[in-house]
């Protein structure tokens, strides 16, 4: 027989999973070797199970993922093909890393709710893989949103594991152009200073950190074609500014490398301009 000991601590991701069957004390004496705030004991009575060391056998595989995962509940885009099988758990060589447990699909043209238990230890990337075969698109071909407070916000941490994730969150899955490595979205709207409404959301874009300023903005033009976005823009007669809630901030130099950025304002001009200095203010 194999007895097992999990010991929550004080912090939120503070836990461990311990075999005592053979050690040679008092489970008084077990409890109080290390200071935790919750202890939990596990027996297995499989014999076969037993003989296999301690981290090799499936006993310490499912109360290790039992102890290191959370729920999440993942509203899905429609099905595009067989339904996924509640209760499908993923087992591989690094143990469990995910586990189906209850998936509400109405119809198929819908959305779907599905609930998982996930290994709060794999990355964001791994999570995508896992969720590939229930949206049928590869992982550059879809994202995922933490839903807070009603908005939501679009997780970019591809290899940030879930540790900062609460059980119980929700996620949403949306189709859609994906992060890659060192890849961020930025939102970009339209300033016209002589128009009425001389602020207007553009659309999203994705830039890779350290694009000069000047490839971007070739990015920017292609892309409003692709889209078909009503306003004529020239390489040598368009700027990028910072956006400060809705009123227009610094220019970006054509020759500054982008760090960081959510949102900018994309300004059409009437002629050429030169801008020397970051975040030269220009009217």
């Amino acid at each position: 027989m194999r007895i097992v000991v999990e010991k929550k601590g004080y912090w939120y991701d503070d836990s461990s999973v311990h075999d005592i069957s053979d050690v040679g004390s008092t489970l008084k004496e077990i409890l109080i070797i290390i200071p935790c705030k919750q202890t939990q004991l596990y027996v297995s009575s499989d014999p076969k199970d037993y003989q296999k060391e301690f981290k090799n056998c499936l006993m310490y595989r499912y109360v290790d993922f039992h102890v290191n995962s959370i729920l999440l509940n993942i509203t899905l885009p429609p099905a595009p093909g067989p339904e996924a099988t509640p209760t499908a758990t993923n087992i591989t060589k690094r143990g469990i890393i995910m586990k189906i447990i209850s998936m509400n699909e109405e119809s198929k043209e819908k959305e779907r709710k599905i609930q998982l238990q996930v290994d709060r230890r794999i990355t964001l990337a791994q999570l995508k893989e896992e969720l590939v075969p229930l949206i049928g698109v590869p992982p550059t071909g879809f994202i995922v949103y933490k839903i807070s407070g009603n908005e939501e916000y679009e997780m970019e941490g591809l290899y940030d594991t879930l540790m900062a994730i609460y059980s119980g969150s929700e996620l949403i899955v949306r189709l859609g152009r994906g992060l890659g490595r060192g890849e961020k979205r930025i939102k970009l709207y339209l300033l016209q200073v002589n128009n009425k409404e001389f602020c207007n959301f553009m659309m999203k874009s994705i830039f890779t950190k350290d694009t000069p300023v000047r490839e971007f903005k070739k990015q920017i033009i292609e892309e409003a074609k692709v889209q078909g976005i009503d306003c004529v823009l020239e390489l040598d007669k368009m700027r990028l500014r910072n956006k400060n809630g809705a009123s227009p901030g610094g220019v970006y130099p054509d020759d500054l490398r982008i760090i960081v950025g959510r949102v900018m304002y994309v300004e059409p001009l009437k002629g050429q301009y030169y801008c020397a200095v970051l975040f030269m203010m220009q009217v």
